[in-house]
């Protein structure tokens, strides 16, 4: 008998739910259920049907959707809430209903990566804004016109590799900082300390090697817009091979670890400087 098949196709991604929905139903069950019932008539499928947005699947608060433009995936998500923005102007602050949205591009298979990426940038998202993946923010590119800002790599649940994240949110303006050209040419990359825990280091910059020993707390993409030692990081990168790495329980380092210690710490540092030569 021939293997049942599942069927796998490329789409938009959209994962949406409600921030805070548990305490809405238990203040007034039958009010937020009406609500929602209210927006989802009069303004999401409205226009999920002039995005040529498909309902995959629907859980309580939870949604599912589908799209073939991934153009269309964030144009829709953004109108969403801004039109949510309008309806909720006359409600009680308390009582507002709140969209969190994620939108992957993937493989609209239920139990598969993109939904899985879908489902974690929906819970990362602000309430009222939305949350895309680098590729869907490559894909779309200056075609959108709403200002997405770069929230960097994070690591999520359940996904091994490191996820670059862009967010919208109601009234945000393009980011004015930009960040020094040096530190868009940084090269990041993983080794496995000797007890198995993934490191992640970067490499950027030419000349004589510098290794620099991390500090608590650090993020080898968001220091660069630290006003303390973005710039700071940015003039060594211009005079020497500037090598460095997220401690273990930091960064895009794995977080959930044995051991933390000064003898694991210098064994991180020591596999960092073998992996860059």
């Amino acid at each position: 008998m021939a293997e049942e098949r599942v069927k796998r196709r490329l789409a938009a991604i959209l994962c949406a739910d409600v921030a805070e929905y548990s305490r809405l139903m238990g203040d007034d069950e039958e009010g937020t259920l009406a609500a929602l019932k209210a927006h989802r008539r009069e303004l999401i499928d409205p226009l999920l049907v002039q995005h040529q947005g498909r309902v995959v699947k629907t859980t309580g608060d939870g949604i599912l959707i589908e799209f073939a433009s991934v153009i269309d995936a964030v144009r829709c998500a953004v109108v969403i809430q801004q039109g949510m923005e309008d309806r909720n102007a006359s409600v009680t602050h308390s009582q507002r209903i709140l969209f969190r949205i994620g939108i992957n591009l993937g493989d609209i298979n239920i139990f598969g990566d993109g939904v899985n990426v879908a489902a974690r940038l929906q819970g990362l998202s602000e309430p009222g804004g939305v949350c895309i993946s680098d590729i869907v923010h490559q894909t779309v590119g200056d075609r959108i016109g709403d200002p997405f800002r770069d929230m960097g790599s994070q690591r999520v649940k359940n996904i091994s590799r490191p996820i670059r994240i862009w967010q919208w949110t109601p009234g945000a303006q393009p980011e004015e900082k930009e960040l020094d050209e040096v530190a868009l040419q940084q090269r990041l990359r993983f080794v496995t300390a000797p007890d198995g825990v993934q490191i992640a280091w970067a490499t950027v910059g030419d000349g004589m090697p510098v290794l620099k020993a991390p500090n608590w707390l650090n993020h080898l993409e968001y220091e660069w817009r630290s006003p303390v030692g973005g710039p700071f990081l940015a003039k060594l990168a211009h005079s020497c091979r500037l090598i460095r790495f997220d401690q273990r329980g930091n960064g895009l380092s794995d977080w959930e670890v044995k051991e933390i210690s000064h003898d694991t710490m210098i064994s991180d540092m020591a596999a960092v400087a073998d992996a860059a030569g």
